[in-house]
């Protein structure tokens, strides 16, 4: 239940700093999992949110695993020590206020190709194309903290720039949730200028 995440958020130990306009929190839960989110500090909205496990015994540090946003990393040399091409699909969640939205650049095809759906029991949602160019099978945690269904009619796409953007309309539960979760971090006390520390929870 969406109370029950915003409960977590509560009891977990959390840092937080003023930086580059924005209000970066770090989360630590009690199972040692981490979770640093950023938020515009104009908008209030989330600009990227990464996870990273607890370390297994023997691995130094496990990877940070972004949720929303994208890292931004150099292209990779593949097994075969080519390249990585800059023209490959690259899928990133951007949200707004008020939708959950997913972008996938450098897929050029026209509108009509694209067939993205819902499949509300396993909790998914599926990109398809009918030239079998491309597909993407992905979920929201959000909406499975929240343990709210997925619809269909909540889901909608545009194409432009050589990009599909793909957004789900955010349900009432979540806009609150996500306003009493704002509610708790305004209770952080953040200086306004400089690198500076919130008081830990």
């Amino acid at each position: 239940m969406a109370s029950a995440w915003i409960e977590k958020l509560k009891t977990a130990q959390k840092t937080c700093m003023i930086q580059d306009g924005r209000r970066k929190i770090h989360f630590v839960f009690p199972d040692g999992t981490e979770m640093a989110e950023e938020y515009d500090l104009k908008t209030s909205e989330l600009v990227s949110r990464k996870w990273r496990r607890k370390a297994t015994l023997g691995v130094k540090e496990s990877k940070w695993e972004f949720e929303v946003g994208e890292q931004l990393v150099p292209r990779n040399l593949d097994s075969e020590g080519l390249l990585e091409s800059a023209a490959n699909p690259i899928f990133a969640r951007k949200d707004t206020a008020v939708s959950f939205q997913w972008r996938i650049r450098n897929l050029p095809y026209p509108i009509e190709t694209y067939n993205v759906t819902v499949d509300p029991e396993n909790r998914t949602i599926t990109i398809r194309t009918t030239n079998k160019k491309y597909f993407k099978k992905f979920s929201i945690p959000d909406m499975d903290r929240a343990q709210l269904p997925l619809e269909q009619k909540a889901l909608s796409i545009a194409h432009a720039n050589n990009t599909l953007i793909i957004t789900y309309k955010k349900p009432k539960e979540i806009l609150q949730m996500e306003k009493e979760i704002q509610e708790e971090f305004k209770k952080l006390k953040a200086a306004k200028d400089g690198d500076v520390d919130c008081t830990p929870s």
